[in-house]
């Protein structure tokens, strides 16, 4: 009885952190955010858009990683500096488990939408990559091919904005997972 009790609490706090909201996130993932929605100019008092954002792009924030941002006044050329420009932002993650996200965050008030743009960079054995090629390639229900060539190729899941770019040089390999999404308010 002991161990089923200790069991049944175990999966209730799991539960509840899933079910925690944003005040279960940790004060790096609710900064990242907070400078997300700061850049598109969205007010978000309740944090409810924040976490749309969180949950629509929670899968680079696995494992441990590192952030960056940049919007529209960081270049030096850009003529975007007075602050007002807002409804664009790139963040870049480096993840210990997933390789490196760039996710790109356009807003246009008059929609009510945020557009999102997730790139993820992956590296390997050319062996291993062109195998995962040629599986996902042969799997004709799901995926297009694009383009190919002898050491690039590009595929497209059907039916979705979603592509894998291949490419090989030497023993390795690399793979861009692009994908693009759309978050309502």
């Amino acid at each position: 009885m002991k161990k089923l009790l200790s069991l049944a609490l175990c999966l209730l706090s799991f539960n509840s952190f899933a079910l925690g909201g944003y005040d279960s996130l940790t004060d790096i993932e609710k900064k990242v955010l907070k400078s997300i929605v700061t850049q598109l100019g969205i007010t978000d008092s309740d944090n409810s858009i924040k976490k749309k954002i969180y949950d629509a792009s929670d899968y680079a924030f696995e494992g441990t990683w590192g952030s960056y941002w940049t919007g529209l006044e960081e270049l030096s050329s850009s003529k975007y500096k007075d602050g007002a420009e807002k409804g664009v932002i790139e963040i870049a993650l480096n993840n210990s488990k997933n390789g490196t996200y760039f996710l790109t965050y356009i807003y246009k008030p008059e929609t009510s939408q945020i557009i999102l743009f997730s790139k993820q960079i992956r590296y390997g054995r050319k062996k291993h990559l062109l195998d995962e090629f040629e599986k996902r390639k042969n799997n004709k229900e799901k995926y297009e091919l694009r383009h190919e060539g002898d050491n690039y190729a590009m595929l497209q899941e059907k039916g979705k904005v979603d592509y894998e770019f291949f490419h090989v040089s030497g023993g390795t390999g690399s793979l861009v997972y692009q994908t693009q999404g759309t978050i309502d308010l």
